[in-house]
């Protein structure tokens, strides 16, 4: 299971652009709409759609689920492209977590780093 959950990208060029980096490296885009932010990360990476009105997150995020071995050069692949959102791994510990609550803590590192 090869993917990369988005959170956060609407605009289709966008969407395109991080889905032909990430096919690049064997892996999937998934976009994942508002009412999705409700389910586990992991019920997502599994390929589970929400139904319930959702709650968007706030701002774009990226979520990589089995690419470990790829991470180094899909990270810089995005870079280069441009692309400029909060990332994360799907691991052990954030699984069970949805996509709000992953959201709200990368953005307090992110500002616990800015100082």
């Amino acid at each position: 299971m090869k993917k990369v959950l988005l959170f956060g990208f609407e605009t289709l060029p966008e969407i395109l652009t991080v889905a032909g980096i990430v096919q690049q490296f064997g892996g999937e885009a998934v976009p994942v709409a508002k009412e999705g932010c409700g389910l586990t990360l992991e019920a997502l990476a599994q390929g589970k759609t929400g139904r319930e009105s959702g709650v968007p997150i706030g701002g774009k995020m990226l979520v990589f689920c089995g690419l470990e071995r790829e991470l180094d050069g899909l990270l810089a692949a995005l870079r280069q492209a441009g692309v400029v959102c909060l990332k994360a791994v799907l691991t052990a510990h954030n699984r069970n977590w949805d996509a709000v609550r992953l959201y709200s803590e990368l953005m307090r590192e992110h500002q616990a780093m800015l100082g």
